[in-house]
């Protein structure tokens, strides 16, 4: 049936469609001019990628250079627990993944950076490669980077940081990307940071990272105190956020009282994600059987005190065990994990935290293209990304 002459009014043709997948919506465009025009608008994409309920894991691999980058679907990796998730290669060659926004992948190749793709996994559309440029002729090992959009001047932009030569202060690069890319440097008095997480978290309109001050690390029995560093799209300036207080302190080495703050050993830094749409921050103390994993939401984006635990996984040996680390890929509505970390031989894992169950996921081994560390098998040495499908393909 024709839904544009159903006569059926023009905003449940709107709700019908944006409940239906992209990669049919794709299929839909070519049906006429109208339903091109319809699905094509920029409002429709934004609303629709706003809906998308088909997450898929995106991952690549360091042993994987001049292969493709390889995706699955997060849906089946949590309920199909009975059939073996298939892995299907994006047809686009490795280049590492530095961030993703509105259903968008942001490829970079070389380190330094040498030029940037955005690639949309759903519809195919890649962007024109667009070479990097290092103010100044610096180009030193960036420092943090990520992918974010300004929805104020609909842009996506790149944003870099790296060191200045002989100091310790940083510049931030801005590159707003488009038809004709633009390239800022914006400088800030709250540098030097820094980061532990390389590519930024983007949700409500920022990118963050977890940062600390070096320049209060002289002392070697100090403890590390952690925050958010942020960056706002719009204004295209920085901010940071508190993390929240642990509600479990422990002792660190020399017995001292801990709470938030942590020694700078990799399985102590809090790590930053986006789950239930979301940020979030996850804690995993290290070296102590009394302490537990937690998961914490920001629910109101900028407001400390909406800082919430929604999720806490006791060290118990079975599931997670000190020393071990975990890292959330994604959290569905009922409160179901995907995560991978080093335990279990380092392989994907799923947590019903209602059921307190652990399963491995199946994985397609025909399909599982990587030789030496496949999917199958491990997830050490591999890159993941959740992106949600968008029909997103053009510079605005």
């Amino acid at each position: 049936m024709n839904l544009m002459n159903a006569h059926l009014p023009e905003d449940l043709i709107w709700e019908i469609l944006l409940w239906l997948p992209g990669r049919l919506l794709l299929l839909l465009r070519t049906v006429c001019r109208s339903w091109n025009s319809f699905i094509s608008s920029h409002e429709f994409v934004m609303h629709h990628h706003q809906r998308s309920t088909q997450p898929r894991l995106v991952y690549c691999s360091l042993e994987s250079e001049g292969m493709d980058i390889m995706q699955c679907s997060v849906s089946s990796l949590l309920y199909n627990q009975l059939q073996p998730t298939r892995i299907d290669p994006l047809q686009i060659k490795y280049k590492s993944i530095q961030g993703s926004c509105n259903g968008l992948l942001c490829l970079c190749e070389g380190l330094p950076y040498k030029n940037l793709t955005l690639f949309n996994p759903c519809t195919r559309w890649v962007s024109l490669i667009v070479p990097f440029k290092y103010p100044h002729g610096d180009d030193r090992h960036p420092v943090f980077c990520g992918l974010g959009y300004d929805a104020l001047r609909n842009k996506y932009k790149f944003v870099t940081c790296s060191k200045i030569s002989g100091g310790l202060g940083s510049r931030a690069i801005v590159c707003t990307l488009e038809a004709n890319p633009s390239w800022k440097t914006v400088d800030h008095p709250m540098f030097p940071y820094f980061t532990w997480c390389h590519s930024g978290t983007f949700v409500s309109g920022t990118l963050n990272w977890i940062a600390h001050d070096p320049s209060k690390n002289h002392d070697p029995f100090r403890v590390l105190e952690y925050f958010i560093l942020t960056f706002e799209l719009i204004t295209e300036s920085f901010g940071r956020l508190r993390l929240p207080k642990n509600n479990h302190t422990h002792l660190g080495f020399f017995g001292r009282l801990r709470n938030h703050t942590h020694r700078g050993f990799h399985e102590d830094v809090p790590s930053l994600h986006v789950l239930k749409n979301f940020l979030s921050v996850c804690f995993h103390p290290a070296y102590d059987n009394t302490a537990a994993y937690t998961i914490w939401i920001m629910k109101e984006y900028g407001v400390e005190k909406s800082w919430t635990i929604v999720l806490r996984i006791p060290f118990n040996g079975r599931i997670i065990t000190p020393g071990n680390w975990l890292e959330p890929l994604y959290m569905s509505e009922d409160y179901i994990l995907l995560a991978y970390g080093e335990f279990y031989r380092g392989k994907l894992l799923v947590y019903n935290f209602r059921k307190r169950e652990v399963v491995h996921p199946m994985i397609d081994i025909s399909s599982d293209s990587l030789s030496i560390y496949p999917l199958s098998k491990f997830s050490y040495g591999k890159f993941f990304h959740v992106y949600h499908e968008s029909l997103v393909s053009y510079f605005p």
